[in-house]
């Protein structure tokens, strides 16, 4: 990698509430095409983080429960806009953040850890 694209490349946190009774086919189907605009970007997924089904504050869209993804990755800042344009798409995302971490070691503490199977 050139000097020039490593600089580039920015710390993300991105939070993805899914509804809850999706199959486990639909959801790996998400995360891979996540995974693969990662490829395609030459970003780095540096941790995913499911924390599973949960009870959500308040209803979205009839649901009181959503299946929870955490993902913390390295990408250009140019692919995001893209990103948040295909999963505002998506009918099985019911609400998803993308935000930008400044110093990704001081990322808050993990709740029960579960690997996503793709």
């Amino acid at each position: 990698m050139s000097t020039d694209r490593v600089k580039k490349m920015r710390n993300y946190e991105m939070m993805v509430v899914l509804k809850p009774l999706l199959p486990d086919d639909l959801r790996k189907s998400i995360h891979k095409e996540f995974m693969d605009m990662m490829e395609q970007d030459k970003g780095e997924v540096l941790d995913v983080d499911v924390w599973g089904k949960r009870y959500l504050a308040y209803k979205i869209a009839g649901h009181n429960e959503g299946y929870y993804i955490v993902y913390d990755f390295k990408s250009s800042p140019k692919i995001i806009n893209e990103m948040k344009r295909l999963l505002q798409l998506r009918q099985e995302i019911l609400r998803f953040m993308i935000v930008e971490v400044d110093h990704p070691e001081e990322i808050g503490t993990r709740i029960k850890k579960k690997e996503i199977e793709v």
